[in-house]
């Protein structure tokens, strides 16, 4: 379908803003063309599962945020703040990112083994207390520690002093915010936060340890100290607020049919694999990404007139929207335990598709079954209701009040 009507077309501005029940607009979006322009935000915006992994496969299109506007920008000295975002691997293409990725997916691979243990005995041990209280907030008390402590096995950072997890907290949510394009008033955090990763770089570099950092030095991955301290920041914080979001958001759409759940998973714990990646697919916990144009781009023959694409334009790609296609996804509204295959897009495609996906896999898939079997009922709180976090495309619930039993 040709974009040349966009009155039809919700618009980039209506589909951020409606982050806390966007569906219908994607819908609608999708209905019109799901690949249209947006001469407001003057980009694209892409809503369908197929071109979203189309453009995520083509290499005609990067993420280096240097490409905006048809080409890399003159060097010079930039802000840290603006460094600590562009140079992340997310928004790099070539060996370095190639590199960072390869380590990041051995690392994981061989420390699967060794987590999966650990992170069940963690789950175990935060909702153990829980049920004698009879109400907890999901967020606060499980989600948040639970992602936290785990991304700090994976880095080796000890997670018994509350100030420093507090910080990590608090750190990395301002990256996460920076990153994926909010606004975060303490932008002096990403300071600190870089300080705290440049002084563990500098122990790690004459005590090596069994951990991701350790394992970025030996593989010589970065060019630059800077690059690696910002890279161990992002990668933080992206491990941290995935499996927060999606346990935060994806748990109370259990709620309803709670004893269901645990019934089929405790008769059957190979269902909680397919249940995480159908949460995966009905949450998403990154909304949408950007990509830029390196050429000219006419997708004209497989999307009719009007698919012409310039060189620097920046396409954004609604992964959340992609992963709710009925084109792709019989009844994409329903959460399905059972759905088989799940080629959803929660973690991205192609080159720069999420390394830490297998970990995070882990985490899910053990927080839910751990989650079912504690608990025989788990319902909102109607006194206490949910808050919502002002990050449009990475927030997500900030609190959830629950009851228990």
């Amino acid at each position: 379908m040709s974009n040349s009507d966009h009155s039809a077309h919700p618009g980039m501005a209506a589909l951020v803003g409606a982050y806390q029940a966007p569906h219908a607009l994607y819908d609608q979006a999708r209905a019109h063309d799901g690949i249209a322009f947006d001469p407001v935000a003057k980009c694209w915006v892409v809503t369908d599962h197929r071109a979203v992994r189309t453009i995520l496969e083509d290499r005609r299109f990067t993420s280096d945020l240097r490409f905006a506007g048809g080409g890399k920008a003159a060097p010079g000295r930039r802000p840290f703040i603006q460094v600590a975002v562009q140079r992340q691997i997310i928004f790099s293409d070539g060996p370095e990112q190639n590199s960072a990725q390869r380590v990041i997916l051995q690392e994981a691979a061989r420390k699967m083994q060794e987590l999966s243990p650990w992170i069940r005995e963690l789950a175990a041990g935060l909702l153990e207390p829980l049920p004698a209280r009879g109400q907890f907030d999901l967020v606060a008390d499980f989600s948040l520690p639970y992602a936290l402590q785990t991304i700090c096995k994976v880095f080796g950072i000890p997670s018994d002093d509350p100030v420093r997890m507090a910080e990590l907290a608090q750190w990395s949510t301002v990256l996460a915010d920076l990153t994926s394009g909010h606004l975060n008033v303490r932008i002096q955090d990403v300071t600190l936060f870089a300080d705290f990763f440049r002084k563990m770089v500098a122990v790690r570099r004459t005590s090596p340890s069994d951990d991701l950092v350790s394992s970025f030095l030996k593989a010589d991955t970065f060019e630059s100290e800077d690059d690696l301290v910002i890279n161990c920041m992002g990668t933080f914080a992206a491990g941290r607020m995935t499996t927060q979001k999606l346990l935060g958001d994806g748990v109370p759409l259990l709620f309803p049919q709670w004893a269901a759940w645990r019934e089929m998973v405790t008769a059957n714990p190979g269902t909680s694999r397919r249940l995480a990646e159908e949460m995966l697919r009905i949450v998403t916990p990154t909304r949408y990404l950007g990509r830029h144009a390196t050429e000219d781009v006419d997708l004209s023959e497989e999307w009719g007139p009007g698919h012409l694409i310039r060189t620097g334009q920046r396409v954004i790609l609604f992964l959340e929207a992609a992963n709710r296609d009925p084109a792709r996804f019989p009844e994409p509204h329903e959460l399905k335990g059972e759905r088989q295959p799940n080629p959803h897009l929660a973690f991205g495609h192609g080159a720069h598709r999420c390394p830490g996906a297998s970990i995070a896999r882990a985490e899910i898939q053990i927080a839910l079954e751990t989650l079912l079997a504690t608990f025989e009922t788990l319902a909102p709180n109607p006194s206490a209701p949910p808050e919502w976090d002002p990050n449009p495309n990475l927030g997500g619930y900030r609190s959830y009040p629950v009851l228990c039993s």
